[in-house]
């Protein structure tokens, strides 16, 4: 489980509707910067910002390909991070299920 400073970032980052809204396009698919601009009425840079925020939350991961930045889940931060913190608050242990094993 991530310490406490991890999951209050992951939580900031979700409290805005634009960047939840981005983290469910993403669950999609990965996108380019572009991609993302073009499905939100708000300017590029503000889109980066958001991105930076979910970025160094842990909750998205990004690379370039060519010219194009392209965003995408990071599933091990979701998992590893923000689920673990939740399965240890018992009472949401029985709607989560338990811990998947650990990647070696």
């Amino acid at each position: 489980m991530a310490d406490t400073t991890e999951v209050v970032q992951i939580f900031r980052a979700l409290s805005d509707e634009t960047r939840v809204k981005i983290i469910l396009m993403l669950n999609t698919r990965a996108r380019s910067v572009g991609e993302i601009v073009d499905l939100f009425s708000v300017s590029q840079p503000t889109i980066s910002r958001h991105l930076l925020v979910l970025k160094q939350s842990g909750l998205v991961v990004c690379k370039r390909r060519g010219q194009q930045v392209i965003y995408a889940i990071n599933e091990d931060g979701f998992r590893d991070d923000l689920l673990g913190f939740l399965r240890s608050i018992e009472c949401v242990k029985p709607m989560i299920g338990p811990a998947p094993a650990k990647k070696k």
